[in-house]
């Protein structure tokens, strides 16, 4: 069995009127010596089917790196990029803070389901920058690449008498950002999103917290940049600094 890999690849000889192309070689996984050779014409834009014996290789990631000749024989420098076989829905996924992998938590997803994890961030984390790293397993246990974001803990806040915890996630954040709130007391608190000019972008009303609570911000409508969250109480005010991407 053969699979096809579809790549669109431009061509930019600028510089080089004299010169066409005449060829292009490709290679799976950096064994070079395995590569393949196919004869190209002048053209601005190369779409290629390349036809690769994947059944050998594992469902897992992969890279394909390019190289074109020219009239003159000479080879253009190596274009590599990632590809992955398919491995069939996602069943399974895992986490961690900071490098702690042998601490991780484990879980199971099904097609279409939302994992929310913010409130499986452990209450006991240490105040300051967290990383936290997430991969997926497929069905036929394959992983993906892990993906890293940071997780923001603060304790102890001295400018919100009675909160004892904030954890604020992810940082950057793309859509929805969270920010989860525990105190020894009930706190009427008001929450604000400045950009980076000091402009109110989006505000929540006021709400009385009283031990674990959660805050969710819609920023998908923001644009990219720093911005700050302010947070109000009736006996001071403390901001943080997150990033829209």
């Amino acid at each position: 069995m053969r699979h096809a890999l579809l790549f669109a690849i431009v061509l930019g000889w600028h510089g080089l009127p004299a010169q066409t192309i005449t060829s292009a070689r490709w290679w799976v996984d950096d064994d070079a010596s395995a590569s393949t050779t196919v004869t190209v014409g002048p053209t601005s834009d190369l779409v290629h089917a390349a036809t690769a014996d994947l059944p050998a290789l594992d469902k897992t990631f992969h890279t394909i790196t390019w190289q074109f000749m020219d009239s003159e024989g000479l080879y253009s420098v190596p274009y590599t990029t990632w590809f992955s076989r398919s491995t069939g829905p996602v069943n399974g996924y895992e986490w961690w803070l900071d490098e702690a992998i042998a601490d991780r938590t484990v879980g199971t997803i099904g097609p279409a389901t939302i994992v929310d994890l913010i409130d499986a961030i452990p209450l006991d984390a240490d105040a300051g920058l967290h990383t936290f790293t997430i991969r997926f397993r497929s069905s036929v246990h394959a992983w993906s690449v892990p993906l890293t974001t940071e997780v923001e803990v603060s304790t102890d806040i001295e400018e919100l008498p009675g909160i004892t915890q904030l954890v604020l996630f992810p940082n950057p954040v793309s859509d929805q950002l969270a920010l989860r709130i525990d105190g020894t007391s009930t706190e009427a608190l008001s929450f604000e999103l400045f950009d980076g000019s000091g402009r109110s972008v989006l505000r929540h009303a006021d709400r009385s917290v009283a031990g674990p609570t959660r805050v969710d911000f819609d920023t998908s409508g923001l644009a990219a940049g720093i911005y700050s969250l302010r947070i109000r109480s009736g006996n001071g005010s403390w901001s943080t600094l997150f990033v829209k991407r």
